[in-house]
C-alpha cells in the first residue's frame, strides 16, 4: 500500500510539472517571460539594438548599411587599436584595446554589451584574424572577413537595411 501511495504522488507530481512547463508564460513556452511586462521589453530592446547597429554603421546617415560602410568603420577602429601606429595588429595591441573595452563597458551601464569578447581567450582572436600566419593582424587580414555582413543581408544586393536586421532577428530567436 505504501508503495502505491509513493508511486502515485510520484506520478502526480510528474504530472504536474509537465502541466507548469506547457503554461503560457512559463519556461517551457520558448518565450521566457513571465508576465506581460517583461514580454513587451523584449521588442524595445530588439529596436534598440537595430539603433545601435545603424547608428555605429550607417555612416552617410541614409537608413542603410553598406560593405563599404563597415569597412570604414572596422579602419577606424584598427587604428585606435593601432597605438604604435606601424600598420600592425600584435597580441598586447589586442589585448590592450580589449582592456579598455571592457572598462569602458562596465563604466556604461546603459548600453547592453552581453555576450562580447565571450569565449575569445587572450590569443584567439590574434589566431582567428592573422591569415598569413606571421603573429600579427594587418589592415587588410583586420577588413577581410565580415561574415556577419553576409548574414544579415538577406537579399545579398550588398546593402543591410533596417527591416533586414529586423528580420534576421526574429528568425534567430
Amino acid at each position: 500500500m505504501k508503495k502505491i501511495i509513493i508511486l502515485s504522488s510520484a506520478i502526480a507530481l510528474s504530472l504536474a510539472a509537465n502541466v507548469t512547463v506547457a503554461q503560457p508564460g512559463s519556461w517551457g513556452d520558448g518565450q521566457g517571460a513571465t508576465n506581460g511586462d517583461q514580454a513587451q521589453m523584449r521588442p524595445d530592446r530588439r529596436q534598440a539594438r537595430i539603433d545601435r547597429i545603424m547608428k555605429r554603421f550607417d555612416v552617410n546617415q541614409d537608413e542603410q548599411i553598406t560593405l563599404d560602410e563597415v569597412q570604414s568603420v572596422r579602419i577606424a577602429r584598427f587604428n585606435k587599436m593601432d597605438v604604435d601606429g606601424n600598420g600592425l595588429l600584435n597580441s598586447e595591441e589586442l589585448e590592450s584595446f580589449r582592456a579598455k573595452m571592457r572598462e569602458e563597458s562596465q563604466n556604461d551601464a546603459t548600453q547592453n554589451r552581453r555576450g562580447r569578447g565571450q569565449g575569445m581567450g587572450k590569443g584567439n582572436r590574434l589566431k582567428r584574424l592573422d591569415s598569413n600566419g606571421d603573429g600579427q593582424i594587418s589592415v587588410s587580414e583586420f577588413t577581410a572577413k565580415v561574415p556577419l555582413f553576409n548574414r544579415f543581408d538577406a537579399d545579398k544586393n550588398g546593402i543591410i537595411t533596417k527591416e533586414e536586421l529586423s528580420q534576421r532577428r526574429r528568425r534567430r530567436q
